[in-house]
């Protein structure tokens, strides 16, 4: 009877150690915020966001940035530090970011406020994406919203030219309308972009058929069409957008396909594993429908991970001698990992005024970019005690 005994309670031993294995596998993060979820900035300021908080999952994070890419604005694919330059016009910016692991991702969004120097330049970068449409006669419907530099002055926006009746356009938005009046045949709409300094154009093609005909489809873009990564990180792009010209699409990759790259055949979005080698790949995207194709490219950069920090040789060194005669707790590994959240992190500190108070070391020479880099990358790789 004891043998008996002794042999169930090993077998829910080992039964209990291997939930706890079970347990502690990764998941997808979770929880990922911006402590300070926007700046507001003079224009020709450049700057930072605070690093992100976030649950890892237990898995390496890595980040990036999605939805439309905006010059001047770039993100630290291992800190998820979002970086502004001097270049960026007056304007507000929506600036989403993904942190993926290998199971999965998740999104937070940062927004970054442009107020003017006074000075108004002329707008540029006017675009629709896409820049036409497709439809059957007695349709209704509308543009995506224009993207456009404002230059710092307020955009009105307006149709120049011929204007089929049952064609409109929002001053404000730039949205072009259009009711189910408008006859068949196909337009070439100029609309114009104009601020108190001047005015640019652009054009959007109106096709409405007389019947369901099926054209090539057209204007097949991503936004954005590149992604960067840490090698062993899943993700995926965002949709693309297309005129389908009234035709089913089927998406596709061509020529050379890295392996653990795929699309999905109906929606267009492309997704990469934790397989796809370090490198850098130009991905072919072909949209068909029954009367034609056309193309479009993605760029996936797959970096090597960051080289493990060494805590005792590159973070201790580095925090006692420059910030121990202020902060005691600058001294050991337990005092300064118990210093890495919130808004008195050391983090935030060292790079940013954000809270209150001076930037450390007080009235020293502000530390380097690359030690707050190595810093925060010491801090995504779980703030090893090495």
């Amino acid at each position: 009877m004891k043998k008996i005994i002794t042999i169930c309670l090993i077998a829910v031993a080992v039964y209990a150690c291997k939930q706890e294995v079970i347990s502690a596998a990764t998941s997808a993060p979770s929880n990922f915020t911006y402590s300070v979820s926007s700046t507001t900035i003079t224009q020709g300021t450049a700057g930072t966001s605070v690093a992100p908080t976030i649950n890892t999952g237990g898995g390496k994070v890595a980040y990036t940035l999605s939805g439309a890419g905006i010059s001047g604005i770039s993100l630290n694919t291992n800190t998820g530090i979002i970086s502004w330059s001097n270049i960026l016009l007056p304007g507000t910016y929506t600036i989403s970011v993904s942190a993926s692991n290998s199971v999965g991702s998740v999104t937070a969004t940062y927004t970054l406020i442009v107020n003017s120097n006074g000075i108004v330049t002329v707008p540029t970068g006017f675009s629709y994406s896409p820049a036409s449409a497709t439809i059957v006669v007695n349709t209704a419907g509308s543009s995506a919203t224009p993207t456009i530099t404002n230059g710092g002055g307020t955009i009105t926006y307006s149709l120049t030219g011929t204007i089929p009746t049952g064609v409109s356009i929002s001053s404000t938005t730039g949205i072009i309308s259009w009711t189910n009046a408008v006859a068949a045949g196909t337009y070439t709409l100029n609309v114009k972009a104009t601020n108190s300094a001047g005015n640019t154009t652009t054009t959007y093609t109106l096709t409405v058929n007389a019947t369901a005909t099926v054209t090539a489809p057209s204007g097949l873009a991503y936004n954005p069409a590149s992604s960067s990564v840490t090698q062993g990180t899943a993700g995926n792009s965002a949709t693309p957008t297309i005129n389908n010209g009234l035709g089913t699409i089927t998406y596709s990759l061509t020529g050379t396909i890295p392996t653990g790259v795929s699309i999905n055949n109906t929606t267009g979005v492309i997704s990469w594993t934790t397989a796809v080698a370090i490198g850098t790949y130009t991905l072919n995207v072909t949209a068909t429908n029954s009367a034609g194709n056309t193309t479009a490219t993605y760029a996936l950069t797959v970096a090597a991970p960051a080289a493990t920090v060494s805590f005792s040789a590159d973070i201790l060194p580095v925090i006692s001698s420059n910030c121990s005669g202020c902060h005691s707790y600058a001294t050991t590994y337990a005092g300064i990992t118990g210093h890495t959240s919130g808004c008195n992190s050391i983090q935030n500190k060292i790079n940013t005024t954000y809270c209150s108070g001076s930037r450390m070391p007080l009235g020293a020479t502000p530390l380097s970019t690359s030690f707050i880099t190595l810093f925060n990358n010491w801090i995504t790789q779980g703030q090893l005690n090495n």
